[in-house]
């Protein structure tokens, strides 16, 4: 081989291996900001995990205010069902009293005219 034809290999080697280091160099720096973006990536998924750690927290504790909100209501409904059959029972008494009153003040109209009549009668036979 001549060095003519050795130098042009030569050449043409350096300058292979040259675009093949230059396509290395591209793709370590391509690689890098791959890296770069998946560490983006991974901050921004443990952010993600955090806020969802935060709303699960949040809502077992709207969980608990509910429970207790529920615990409330039903303490109230069993507060108004006695009030409500208290108030039935002090109807029933009060309609007992009325109904007794005016039973009385029947008894004793009837009364009075039954006395009326006789103390005419009597009147009326002096």
């Amino acid at each position: 081989m001549s060095n003519g034809k050795t130098e042009e290999m030569l050449t043409q080697l350096i300058q292979i291996v040259g675009a093949i280091q230059s396509e290395i160099q591209g793709m370590k720096a391509e690689i890098k900001g791959m890296k770069a973006e998946i560490q983006g990536m991974k901050a921004e998924i443990q952010g993600m995990k955090a806020e969802i750690q935060g709303m699960k927290a949040e809502i077992q504790g709207i969980k608990a205010e509910i429970k207790e909100i529920k615990t409330e209501i039903r303490e109230i409904k069993e507060r108004q069902d006695e009030y409500e059959m208290k108030n039935e029972e002090r109807y029933d008494e009060l309609m007992r009293a009325i109904n007794t009153i005016k039973a009385d003040q029947d008894y004793i109209w009837q009364k009075a005219v039954r006395n009326e009549r006789e103390i005419d009668k009597l009147k009326k036979h002096s």
